[in-house]
């Protein structure tokens, strides 16, 4: 299937002037720089990791044309100042190389980046995904902002970066936790490395009496273990967050991460409800930056549910919660 050139014309320099400001922040530099389902073409997004480019490829059925590929190169190397390398990831091929990502034009694929002035390390090639959320950029900063001297847990670490922010953020301990260890690749002397099934895992730290201040829950949308544990962020959001609720310290936090495109904003809260109390409250919403999305409330009708009161169907929400025991 081709693409519109006459739409893409349109659509990508004019997105590109939007992140303009972006572009000359060396605190930041990596960014969203075009969100096509938001954007006019749900086809494609662009994201910028330093002197690469990713071209993020969503159509099930069709491939973009060789001329699609030409173009949408043009316009990155001629629109982002900085560009080196093009990668291609086509989110659903069943190559597994072209999810991982296929190079259009460069061979060096950025591996540092910087983020509210943070170095983090990355491996653009690791996954069909970057490794490197660029929605959670303002968890990554309210950690800097919020963990000193905390002991956090990150579950579901992946590449670890929300646990990295933690550190830089100058947290007292980061335990970083995931089924699989090729993903934690960067090592740090301040942190723990627990790897393995998460229903496993917090069943340990919660017999082995452990407290966290804060503890990070950023799961995948759905994901099995076992015959009966099982992740489900759509209908049974809350389960995970019973599993490391007796692993929060007093007056400690859980930030909890849904990114289930067919859970409303309302519907997620109403779960959560259903487990607040006297030791459990709802705090604060920590939105998806704009870049993320385009700058421009995203239109409701163009998503499956409703994601307010949260800007973006990527849901980030800080629980409060007190112990019957107050232990610290």
């Amino acid at each position: 299937m081709a693409l519109s050139h006459t739409l893409l014309n349109q659509l990508l320099p004019r997105s590109f002037r939007k992140r303009n400001a972006l572009f000359t922040d060396t605190e930041t530099t990596a960014y969203r720089v075009f969100n096509g389902y938001c954007e006019g073409c749900p086809d494609v997004s662009v994201d910028r990791y330093g002197s690469t480019a990713v071209i993020h490829w969503m159509n099930k059925k069709d491939k973009p044309q060789e001329q699609d590929l030409d173009l949408l190169c043009d316009l990155c190397f001629d629109h982002i100042p900085g560009i080196e390398t093009v990668l291609f990831k086509n989110r659903y091929s069943p190559v597994n190389d072209e999810k991982k990502g296929i190079f259009l034009r460069g061979n060096h694929p950025e591996k540092n980046i910087r983020e509210w002035g943070i170095p983090y390390q990355i491996n653009l090639l690791l996954n069909k995904d970057c490794g490197f959320y660029l929605d959670s950029a303002l968890l990554r900063k309210w950690l800097l902002e919020n963990a000193a001297g905390k002991r956090v847990l990150n579950t579901f670490a992946y590449t670890g970066s929300l646990g990295d922010a933690a550190e830089a953020g100058g947290a007292l301990s980061v335990t970083q936790t995931d089924l699989n260890r090729n993903y934690l690749h960067a090592i740090h002397e301040k942190q723990e490395y627990l790897f393995g099934d998460f229903f496993h895992v917090s069943a340990s730290l919660r017999r082995s009496g452990r407290l966290f201040d804060l503890i990070l829950l950023d799961p995948p949308f759905f994901a099995a273990s076992g015959r009966s544990a099982k992740v489900d962020q759509a209908h049974n959001a809350v389960s995970l967050i019973n599993k490391v609720r007796p692993l929060a310290a007093h007056q400690g936090k859980i930030i909890a991460v849904n990114n289930a495109l067919f859970l409303s904003g309302k519907e997620f809260l109403a779960q959560l409800e259903t487990i607040c109390g006297d030791c459990l409250s709802i705090g604060e919403i920590i939105p998806v930056p704009e870049s993320f999305f385009g700058y421009a409330p995203i239109q409701n009708e163009s998503l499956p549910c409703d994601p307010a009161p949260f800007n973006h169907p990527t849901k980030i929400i800080i629980l409060n919660v007190l112990r019957k025991d107050e232990r610290a």
